[in-house]
């Protein structure tokens, strides 16, 4: 569950979802298994969605709720198999229309292992806003389960998911059965996507796409097939428009390598478009990958992005997020080879005791889907100067699963600390107001940040709120006395808290130390210390500030 914010800051109105709360256009998302735990193989580990910039900077992580909470239910992923392999599973994908992920795992709680019941695989939708929806299970069992949960695609409301076994099956948001809409020709099946109302599926190493238009969602029926050149083996692919043709990308993982096929005339064919992309150990079990197209000037440059497992979970190599960037000349028929292409560089390396299963563009556009839980909707934000405190105050127009708001201030507005909690409604479709007063407010202004938490350890921040206490600023005189060897300092303290004193000589050496307790407001303070004759610095250290001053002995 995740947080909406509506703000009012300064009097104003904002209606955006904060930037926090939600995936950023052109930033890529990653679906990680494993947390870097201690882990048993054959056990199921928690999954996560990490966010990066184009230029590989993480952004946030999202936890994937791993126990039910009303009617989602919990998700987790085998990283690896009894054996210590890597199970061929868990690729991430994202809707036609760009607005929803979908990841698909197993209803069974961290630590166990496969379930094998009629609801043994739950289908999780993430939208832009970060909402969640994982009400959709689909059967595992022995006779009709998928026997892995390979991949899973939405558009709109229907769901196509499929694993090792009985084909590519058909679903709605929330429902609990499904039906198999392939024929047994076309059994075992990549990473599923769709691409102009066709859903394309990849035939393992058959070399084969398998497509099918309009959108199946009947009984299983044999779909058209294209042939794809030097019989790739191919886990998943992303298409996009140049010219009159379409143009794929498809990563390769048993040759370690990217390819590129564009459509014949006829459309009935994938032609070999420039030289397959190898560059080993980069590309080592190249699995999942995806990209966006950009018109700049008469080119088209095409940027993708690939996640790689690196070995097949008993070597050493690391899983990696990796880019390259294609440069065509924009035609107005077919297109031909690239013109340019960048070296392959690596954006991030997963952890030890993780793995980048798979990748995709970040969602854009869309809120919570179907009838998952709702989250908490944070309708306000604002905080004012009452007296010598701070009162912050916000609404929440409705909550579900709502543990409590962790309170925390900053002096920068980039380093927080909690100074104080505030337990939350759990469930209520009441609007529900709350307040927090800070009674010891630092000088000058005051950043404030509100960390939600779920029952289930999920977390949400909210947009910061600056403001200006109108204390005096911390302040320190200091008078020596070198007869009596005494150091007198008048400290103007805006809050009680504890301080360390340090007094250094001109060559940077400490020659005395000492923590002292202040009150709020003046404080006259001697200290006993032998001191040589020249110059000094003296420094007062509290966990919000420092002061420095020089004086003469």
């Amino acid at each position: 569950m995740k947080t909406k914010l509506l703000l009012f800051i300064s009097g104003l109105l904002f209606t955006s979802i904060s930037a926090f709360s939600q995936f950023t256009a052109g930033n890529v998302v990653v679906y990680r298994y494993g947390d870097g735990g201690a882990y048993t193989n054959g056990n199921l580990a928690p999954t996560f969605l990490d966010e990066y910039t184009p230029a590989g900077v993480l952004v946030k992580t999202r936890a994937i709720p791993t126990v039910t909470s009303g009617l989602n239910k919990g998700l987790t992923g085998l990283l690896k198999l009894g054996t210590g392999f890597y199970q061929q599973e868990g690729m991430s994908t994202l809707s036609q229309d760009g607005k929803y992920i979908t990841i698909f795992g197993y209803n069974a709680a961290v630590g166990t292992t496969v379930p094998t019941t009629t609801d043994g695989l739950v289908v999780g939708v993430v939208a832009a806003d970060l909402s969640y929806n994982s009400t959709t299970t689909l059967s595992n069992d022995a006779t009709l389960g998928l026997g892995a949960p390979r991949s899973a695609i939405v558009d709109g409301t229907n769901i196509w998911a499929n694993g090792f076994r009985n084909g590519v099956q058909y679903a709605t948001i929330g429902g609990t059965t499904s039906a198999q809409v392939n024929t047994t020709g076309q059994n075992s099946p990549r990473t599923l996507s769709i691409f102009n109302n066709n859903l394309t599926v990849p035939i393992g190493s058959s070399g084969t796409l398998s497509y099918q238009t309009p959108l199946p969602t009947g009984s299983a029926a044999a779909f058209s097939t294209r042939i794809l050149s030097g019989t790739p083996t191919t886990n998943q692919v992303v298409t996009f428009s140049l010219g009159n043709r379409l143009v794929i990308y498809t990563a390769d993982d048993a040759n370690n390598q990217i390819r590129r096929f564009n459509t014949n005339t006829a459309g009935d064919t994938w032609i070999a478009l420039g030289t397959n992309l190898t560059t080993t150990p980069q590309l080592t079990l190249v699995k999942s990958i995806t990209g966006v197209a950009n018109v700049v000037g008469a080119n088209t440059e095409i940027t993708i992005f690939i996640t790689t497992w690196g070995n097949d979970g008993s070597g050493t190599e690391s899983s990696k997020l990796l880019t390259f960037k294609d440069t065509y000349l924009t035609p107005s028929a077919g297109p031909s080879a690239p013109t340019a292409t960048t070296a392959l560089a690596t954006l991030a390396t997963a952890t030890a005791g993780t793995v980048f299963r798979s990748v995709t563009m970040a969602p854009q556009g869309s809120t919570a889907i179907g009838t998952a839980t709702l989250p908490v909707s944070l309708t306000s934000f604002t905080g004012k100067k009452d007296n010598e405190s701070i009162k912050l105050d916000w609404t929440t127009a409705s909550e579900k699963n709502n543990s409590h708001f962790d309170i925390t201030r900053s002096v920068d507005g980039k380093k927080f600390s909690s100074i104080g909690t505030m337990k939350g409604g759990g469930n209520s479709d009441a609007a529900l107001n709350y307040s927090f007063a800070d009674t010891n407010p630092l000088s000058g202004t005051n950043y404030y940040q509100l960390n939600q938490f779920d029952f289930d350890g999920n977390s949400a921040k909210s947009n910061i709120v600056a403001v200006e206490s109108g204390l005096k600023a911390a302040d320190m005189t200091i008078y020596a006395n070198q007869s009596s060897n005494e150091v007198k300092l008048n400290i103007f303290s805006a809050n009680k808290t504890s301080g360390t004193i340090n007094i250094f000589d001109l060559a940077g050496k400490r020659v005395f130390n000492k923590t002292v307790e202040l009150e709020k407001g003046y404080n006259n303070i001697s200290l006993s210390v032998v001191l040589k004759s020249g110059l000094f610095v003296a420094t007062l250290q509290t966990a919000s500030e420092t002061i420095s001053k020089k004086f003469t002995n």
